[in-house]
């Protein structure tokens, strides 16, 4: 069985996560903050090469968590550079409870994060 849908939910999740930085890099390379825009285009190459190289199908008994874990650095990084290149926290108008949103990202470590692709459901 090939589970093309899976590849293609991991890959397509995993992208549409990442969009944003892309989007965000563009757009500072727009506005002539070349060396954020560079950071930027380059943590969004990073988690594209991450997602495509920890692909489950290619990691056949390695455990979810640890395919995922690559891309949640990439998107912690992403987060953290994204609010410094626009001058800070308090700048920008967030506190600590503006990331309560996170606590919902880490729902996929937590319902399929001991599954292995070769494993039947």
């Amino acid at each position: 069985m090939e589970r093309k849908g899976e590849k293609i939910g991991w890959i397509g999740g995993w992208i549409g996560s990442f969009l944003w930085l892309g989007v965000l890099a563009c757009l500072l390379l727009f506005k002539g903050r070349t060396p954020f825009g560079l950071i930027g285009l380059i943590l969004f190459c990073l988690a594209v090469f991450f997602i495509i190289s920890f692909e489950p199908s290619k990691h056949l008994e390695t455990r979810y968590w640890k395919l995922m874990l690559p891309m949640y650095v990439v998107l912690a990084v992403s987060i953290w550079f994204s609010i410094y290149a626009f001058g800070g926290m308090k700048k920008i108008g967030l506190s600590v409870f503006s990331f309560l949103w996170i606590v919902a990202l880490l729902l996929p470590i937590l319902t399929m994060g001991s599954r292995k692709w070769n494993e039947k459901e």
